[in-house]
């Protein structure tokens, strides 16, 4: 066949499957990678549809043209979005952009088939950066859709069954492997992803960062994101207890608050330890009657960072304890984890750690130094203000008439605070805007603090999260996320000090759902969040359940780790040996393959006998229609002769004549040999 007459390559049947593909991939990719790429790659999909719809066949020199533009307009994009070239969302974008233009300049049939390995490979990458139910359904149809396409690859292209018929082969396949996966999924060993190592990406990163500046903390509180879920083994702490602590912030530099570098670079051995690491604390009987054991299971944040209620101990074996009561891993978190605390509830309730001034070494005492580090030239009014507000050698009585100072002030808690550019942030903001956001009211208290000598440090986290009534757990979300004070006396050791609660009591008090909602800037980086529509009775039913069910995810698949498989697998088999692991293996794969087989076996049967059946089972209908039921004995051929003599319309007399000429033939047809 010459290329005139040759038919056309792309078809609307063999098309849709390998688009349907790209599109529902999109949406989770873009939360990752941005949406300059995937709406790059939409167009080439809606452009290419246009030309299949219309039938239109550009001349090869204006498609190469069109093309070649094309390419380099996509490179010279990816180019600028990333600015890292060789870390992790630059390369699945890459390949993104890679397929969308493999989908443009395809002519040959072979080319098929490089789309959907691409297509399979862009739907394992979804799993880099979400991990949750949602993206494994996609993938699941992801692959329902491969299946499909691959179907579609190899029909002849005058082949045209109806849509459902082709749509049930994949089904079958897809829905017959799943014994097989989950006995594959409980019984492997459980091991690291293969993405858990650290990666360095330009996309935004949940959670609290190891730097802050006024607007930072306002920004994550306009994204319903879910950061963690948190599961009590009883009643959860009272409301204004729920500061979940991240990282602390005690190194100012250019208007910047970091991490210390004592902090920050202390890389732990290849034995989970060093000898300058500090061990994790435990606590006798006697320091805490209560403990309040909870399991913090926290999304893939790309961030060391553990969140937790202060004081809590842990023995899990990926926590490592620092220096400035905060827990952190030895990697970035590239995936769901699970981390089991106990809650010193009597200690926490005086907000205060046990350490004291006899407990402090030399070098201690250095790093404490650190924290009353702060420029005395910056801001001229606030160093007059201190001369009111400080008690000498009364530090807390300082700390009490600073809160007092606040409370006076007619400050606005606000997501859209006006922006301060200037090296006199505190002055700026203390007497002249007066309008921030929590990291700006702890941002102006610890320099206050730190310009009246007492150690002072910010720390970062989240404060408070929404209770699921359906099941308990609190679920805390990215506009949770908070940032408050810890001041040091001799006598209590480090204390927390929020200062966001006296000018905003009702963000501590109610949470910042219910403060926030209504505000400008509210879940501005979350648009399509049902959090929206929470007020509506049936739509906050509906998300607290999918909520459920997130939960019911992430704590048993998401986390399924060496322990839950060893006592699951105990309890399924009885006990653990080889001899009854590979029963079970060959019991979902005999589970896989008998509906496959019973599958082939009746499309074989209705392959061989569908014809007959169907065209007697039409005539009969035909019969009955016009009031003709055959008599015991009675041919076909004699119940048609006597339904035709009867007074029938002509187009019916057709009828019965065309579908008894089809049922002999069915029936009388030479086999071949």
């Amino acid at each position: 066949m010459n290329a005139v007459n040759a038919p056309p390559f792309w078809i609307a049947r063999r098309f849709l499957p390998i688009a349907a593909m790209q599109m529902l991939l999109l949406p989770g990719l873009s939360q990752s990678l941005g949406w300059p790429i995937p709406l790059l790659v939409l167009s080439v999909i809606a452009w290419r549809a246009w030309l299949i719809l219309t039938s239109t066949k550009k001349p090869k020199n204006i498609q190469k043209l069109w093309i070649n533009t094309l390419v380099v307009c996509s490179l010279l994009l990816w180019w600028w979005w990333f600015p890292s070239k060789l870390t992790l969302e630059p390369a699945v974008g890459l390949l993104l952009l890679g397929t969308a233009l493999k989908l443009a300049e395809a002519r040959h049939f072979r080319e098929i088939y490089v789309l959907i390995y691409s297509t399979i490979a862009l739907a394992a990458s979804l799993f880099l950066f979400d991990q949750s139910i949602w993206a494994s359904l996609t993938v699941v149809v992801v692959v329902i859709l491969v299946l499909l396409a691959l179907i579609e690859a190899n029909t002849s292209i005058d082949h045209n069954k109806p849509f459902i018929q082709k749509l049930i082969y994949p089904v079958v396949m897809a829905t017959a492997a799943i014994p097989l996966t989950l006995a594959w999924f409980l019984i492997f060993p459980r091991v690291a992803p293969l993405w858990a190592i650290p990666v360095v990406g330009d996309s935004v990163k949940m959670g609290m960062s190891d730097t802050l500046k006024p607007g930072d903390v306002a920004k994550l509180s306009q994204d319903a994101s879910v950061a963690f879920r948190v599961e009590f083994a009883g009643e959860p702490p009272p409301y204004d207890q729920l500061y979940w602590r991240g990282i602390t912030l005690g190194d100012f530099d250019n208007g910047i608050w970091r991490q210390h570098d004592h902090l920050r670079n202390r890389r732990p051995s290849s034995t989970g330890s060093t000898s300058s690491q500090p061990s994790k604390p435990t606590f006798k009987a006697e320091d805490a009657s209560v403990f309040n054991n909870y399991t913090v299971l926290q999304t893939a944040s790309q961030r060391p960072w553990l969140y937790h209620l202060h004081p809590s101990v842990t023995s899990d074996d990926h926590t490592i304890f620092v220096a400035d009561n905060t827990y952190k891993t030895r990697w970035p978190i590239t995936s769901d984890l699970a981390t089991q605390y106990s809650y010193v509830i009597e200690v926490a309730t005086s907000g205060a750690t046990s350490t004291s001034r006899q407990t402090l070494n030399t070098a201690e005492r250095r790093q404490l130094h650190l924290e009353s580090a702060f420029p005395t030239s910056l801001n001229p009014r606030a160093a007059m203000l201190i001369e009111q507000l400080l008690v000498p050698d009364e530090p807390l009585t300082t700390v009490q008439r600073t809160l007092d100072w606040y409370r006076a002030q007619p400050f606005v808690y606000t997501l859209q605070p006006e922006v301060i550019a200037e090296s006199n942030f505190v002055d700026r903001f203390l007497f002249d805007t007066q309008s921030g956001f929590c990291e700006h009211f702890a941002y102006s208290f610890v320099a206050l603090m730190r310009l009246m000598n007492i150690p002072s440090r910010i720390v970062g986290g989240y404060m408070g999260g929404e209770v699921n009534p359906l099941n308990g757990t609190v679920t805390v979300r990215e506009l949770d996320a908070h940032a408050w004070a810890e001041v040091w006396t001799d006598a209590t050791g480090w204390i927390r000090i929020d200062p966001t609660s006296t000018v905003a009591p009702e963000r501590i008090e109610r949470g910042s759902l219910e403060s926030l909602q209504g505000t400008a800037g509210f879940l501005n980086a979350s648009p399509l969040s049902l959090l929206h529509l929470r007020n509506w009775q049936w739509i906050n039913r509906l998300r607290l359940e999918l909520d459920v069910i997130n939960y019911r995810w992430q704590s048993s698949v998401m986390s399924y780790k060496q322990a839950q498989q060893t006592a699951f697998l105990s309890r399924l088999l009885g006990s653990i040996s080889a001899t009854r692991i590979l029963l079970f293996l060959g019991a979902a794969i005999t589970a896989t393959l008998l509906p496959l087989f019973f599958f082939l076996a009746i499309k074989y049967a209705y392959k061989r006998r569908g014809a007959k059946a169907r065209a007697h089972t039409r005539l009969t209908r035909t019969l009955k229609a016009h009031g003709v039921m055959r008599s015991p004995g009675e041919t076909m051929r004699q119940a048609v002769t006597r339904a035709i003599s009867q007074p029938l319309p002509t187009n019916s007399r057709e009828k019965l004549l065309s579908e008894l000429r089809r049922l002999e033939q069915e029936w009388y047809r030479p086999s071949a040999t």
